[in-house]
């Protein structure tokens, strides 16, 4: 009776990943006359009894088409191996060598980044203390430029609506005087 193992356990014997033990199996689960159907496990009509009442389930494979399909890598090391890891680490350092290079050039440019974006702060703070200068005086001559209400008025500038003859009073006629006089433009000194 052959031996079947899961998707991971496979991936493990094999070296390889789970997605390529699927990758084998896959088509011969679709596949339901597919010759090496026998060696993937649950079996037809189980995989419909479970899907029928929802339950999960893991793919197994058997030993014998695992090693058929995915050669098993070698587990003892030849001489090209034994000089591989010399190789790796030389090559390491090179990788370590560029990428501090490049980590020393993306903290300079942060640290020129922070710097500008220090001054910027400082010119809005400026500006917005500027703007609120600007507020208080807009503010305090909107309050000199401010028409009065009325109630500090005197008495005798009281007009009393219901009497259609204007109280006299010294500021009154002057004010009538110099509305009866005409006012003399730049061209009533050419038409007279």
């Amino acid at each position: 009776m052959p031996t079947f193992l899961t998707v991971k356990e496979a991936a493990k014997i094999t070296g390889k990943s789970p997605s390529s033990i699927r990758r084998v199996i896959y088509p011969i689960i679709q596949d339901i006359n597919h010759a090496d159907r026998l060696h993937i496990e649950p079996a037809v009509d189980n995989v419909k009894k479970l899907r029928m009442k929802g339950e999960n389930f893991a793919w197994r494979i058997s030993e014998e088409l695992l090693h058929r399909e995915v050669p098993v890598e070698s587990e003892k090391p030849n001489d090209d191996e034994k000089q591989e890891p010399q190789q790796r680490a030389a090559g390491d350092i090179e990788l370590l060598a560029m990428l501090r290079g490049e980590l020393d050039i993306k903290n300079q440019q942060i640290t020129q980044q922070s710097e500008m974006l220090a001054k910027q702060m400082e010119l809005i703070s400026g500006l917005s203390e500027r703007l609120r200068e600007g507020n208080i005086l807009i503010g305090s001559l909107q309050k000199q430029l401010a028409l009065p209400d009325g109630s500090h008025r005197p008495e005798s500038d009281v007009v009393d609506a219901r009497s259609s003859v204007p109280p006299t009073t010294e500021k009154g006629n002057e004010a009538l005087k110099k509305k009866a006089k005409p006012k003399k433009g730049f061209f009533s000194g050419l038409f007279r």
